[in-house]
Order: structure tokens, then C-alpha cells, then sequence
């Protein structure tokens, strides 16, 4: 037995050293060497085990049709695998750095006791939580049998559902586009019920912070959901009345174009330029013109409208609007285009050519054609597109010249 007495005995005590000094020493470069081959090992080990999850990651997408989603998730994966890599890894070297300094405080009589007392403490801790997990277990088995059934009800409906979207099931009450609104509604309204069901079984749930976050995200919700439940509301007015689909041709106060899309909270137009415009569900559900819903097998049928004074004979006005017409491959001759005298005004005649486009979505392109061959028809035969206003009594009437 060797004794070595330091002379700053005020701050350090005795140290009693086992086995001779070159046994401590022996100890202490075991010990380290082992923790830094363990660092080591565990840092070459996270390098293979990200290196094998980003090959892998390509595998685990294969099945995903979309080239852009499939990019997504190989994107997520990498990013979810270095985050519980890298936990996993710092949690093995804290266990590690734990275990060398418990064992070097174990080599000296004077810092047995600490040594003791960090082992003591951190074992400790580890009964306590593994005496919460044991407590929380029933709960806990609760709310796993709550998530299977809830993945069985949410698998069968959107199996249902699915079929309708993809024509397999006929279905009187539901086609496709609402069979896919309700489905995600569906969805949404289980795991709602799921979670409120659940959430008495959750461990912790019964603890003020927990409380307290919950009643903040209530708040929260409440307080920024107001203009969100109105577009639902006006999303699920247009879905289930049937008023628009996609596909159909519509007017409305910020533009027109076909509809591609239409969610629970927006909708998306296409113009016949190609420009793509959204627009919230209470706009389609305050004012719009559809062109594309009728009789059954009825085309989209438009007017445009010119001005012509009195002196001009109507029946002629008529001929060459319907003129004009015939020469724009973009009108279809069936049904036939046909004018109407819309208002006789102070000073002019209101006439409406209306007619039937070949393709709704083309409506900017046909009108620029049409009023293009109008205005050819209308001078190559003298008359005037204008509107004459009053300005004195004119030498004689304005009247059409009969032959």
C-alpha cells in the first residue's frame, strides 16, 4: 500500500493508490484508449450507416410515380436518418464519456465517494423513469390500440373512396371529385375523434404544461381559423352542390378561364393565355358564369356587341354580323349564330352577336378573330361602327334609305 501526500492538503485530499502508481496509470491509458476507440468506432460507424441509408433511400421510393416526389422523399429520408443518427451517436458517446469518468473517480480513495454518488445518482434517475415508463404502460397500449383501429377504419375508407375516384365503384351520391373531398374529410374527422379519444391515456396529459399547450394551440387555432372556416365552408358549397368542376369554362370578376382545380380553400383557373390564377372559394361562390354546364351536350355559347346608328337598315347590320361569323373557323356552325337587337338608344342600335365556340378555353383568341372579321365585313360594305350621339337637328332624318 502507497500513500502519496500532496502540500496543497486544502484542496486536495489524501490519495490512496492501490496496486503501485504504475498500475493507476496503466488503468487510466486502458481506459482512455477504450473511450476514444469507442468515439472512433462510433463515428465510423455513423459515417457507413448514413452512407447505406442514402443508397438505400432510392430503393425505399422506387414504388412513387412522381419524379418530384420521389426526389421529396429520398430528401426526407436523408434528412430524418441524419437526425436519429446523430442522437443515436452523441447518446452513445455521453454514455461512453459517463463510463470513463465513473471509472476513473472509482481508481482514488478520495473520489470513491463522488464516484459513488454519480453512479448512485444516475441509476437513480434510470429507476425513475423506467418506473413512469411501467406506470404509463396501460395508457400507452390504449392509445396503440386506438392508432391500429384507427389505421383499419382510415385503410377500408380510403380504399372506398379510392375506388369511386378511380371508376372501379358506381356510386349515386358521391362522383369522383367529391368522392375526394370526402375522403380526406373522412380521414381528417377520424384522427380528430382518434387523438380527443386518446388523449386521457397519453402519459403526461394530465400535468399543467401539458394543459397549458394545449389550451395555447386551442387558442391559437381559434383566433386565425376564422376567415379559414369561411373558404371551407365556401369550398364545400361548390364541391357537394356541383355547382363547378374541373375542366368546365368560367367567368368570373377577376378573370375567366377553365377550371383545373378545386380545393377546400382555393381554386385554380387557367386563362387561354396559359396564366394560372388562384382564387379563394368565396369568390366562385359569390358571383360566376359558367359557360360549361347546361343541357347536357350544350356548347359554351358567347356575344359581343357593336353600336350602329339609325341610318343603317338592321337587316343589313344582321347579314354581315352573321357574315363576320361564318368567317371564323372558332364559331361553330351548329347551332347557328344568331343576332339580337339588344336595346334601341337615344342615339344608336344595340346589337348582340351571339354564338357557339368550338373551344371555351380559346374565348380571348375567337373574340380578337371575330371582331377582327366583323370589322372587314362592316367596311368593306361602307358602314360605320360607331355609336352617333345628339349634337343639333340634322337636315334630314336618320333613317334607313329604302330602295
Amino acid at each position: 500500500m502507497h500513500t502519496l501526500v500532496l502540500p496543497f492538503d486544502s484542496c486536495v485530499a489524501v490519495l490512496t493508490i492501490p496496486g503501485g502508481l504504475f498500475s493507476l496509470i496503466a488503468w487510466l491509458v486502458v481506459a482512455t484508449a477504450l473511450l476514444v476507440l469507442g468515439i472512433a468506432l462510433v463515428w465510423s460507424g455513423r459515417r457507413r450507416l448514413l452512407a447505406w441509408i442514402e443508397r438505400r433511400a432510392l430503393d425505399w421510393t422506387r414504388e412513387i410515380g412522381s419524379h418530384r416526389l420521389r426526389l421529396l422523399g429520398v430528401r426526407q429520408i436523408r434528412l430524418n436518418a441524419r437526425i436519429l443518427v446523430r442522437l443515436l451517436s452523441l447518446a452513445l458517446v455521453m454514455v461512453g464519456v459517463f463510463l470513463w469518468v465513473a471509472f476513473v473517480l472509482e481508481l482514488f480513495d478520495g473520489t470513491r465517494a463522488w464516484g459513488d454518488h454519480l453512479i448512485q445518482g444516475v441509476l437513480g434517475e434510470l429507476r425513475l423513469i423506467a418506473g413512469k415508463v411501467v406506470t404509463a404502460l396501460p395508457g400507452l397500449g390504449v392509445v396503440a390500440i386506438l392508432y391500429f383501429l384507427t389505421r383499419v377504419v382510415h385503410d377500408v375508407l380510403n380504399n372506398y373512396f379510392r375506388s369511386i375516384e378511380d371508376g372501379e365503384i358506381a356510386s349515386e351520391r358521391f362522383d369522383a371529385v367529391t368522392a375526394e373531398v370526402t375522403r380526406r374529410l373522412a380521414g381528417v374527422g377520424l384522427w380528430v375523434a382518434a387523438v380527443i379519444i386518446a388523449y386521457p391515456y397519453i402519459p403526461g396529459s394530465e400535468t399543467a404544461a401539458f394543459k397549458g399547450v394545449t389550451i395555447l394551440a386551442g387558442l391559437m387555432v381559434s383566433l386565425g381559423s376564422t376567415n379559414l372556416v369561411g373558404q371551407l365552408v365556401n369550398g364545400l358549397v361548390l364541391i357537394y352542390t356541383r355547382a363547378v368542376r374541373p375542366g368546365d369554362f368560367v367567368q368570373t370578376p377577376q378573370g375567366d378561364g377553365t377550371v383545373e382545380r378545386i380545393g377546400l380553400f382555393s381554386c385554380t383557373l387557367r386563362t387561354g393565355d396559359g396564366v394560372v390564377i388562384t382564387l379563394p372559394n368565396s369568390t366562385l361562390a359569390q358571383e360566376i358564369r359558367n359557360f360549361s354546364r347546361g343541357q347536357p351536350g350544350a356548347p359554351a355559347c358567347f356575344f359581343t356587341t357593336v353600336t350602329i346608328g339609325y341610318d343603317a337598315p338592321w337587316t343589313q347590320v344582321r347579314d354581315l354580323l352573321l357574315a363576320a361569323a361564318r368567317d371564323v373557323p372558332a364559331i361553330r356552325p351548329d347551332p347557328a349564330p344568331w343576332v339580337r337587337q339588344a336595346a334601341l338608344e337615344d342615339f344608336y342600335v344595340r346589337y348582340e352577336l351571339v354564338f357557339a365556340a368550338v373551344d371555351p378555353t380559346q374565348r380571348s383568341r375567337t373574340f380578337s378573330v371575330l371582331h377582327e372579321a366583323i370589322q372587314n365585313r362592316f367596311h368593306a360594305a361602307g358602314v360605320q361602327i360607331m355609336s352617333p350621339h345628339y349634337e343639333n337637328d340634322p337636315a334630314t332624318a336618320k333613317i334607313p334609305r329604302v330602295p
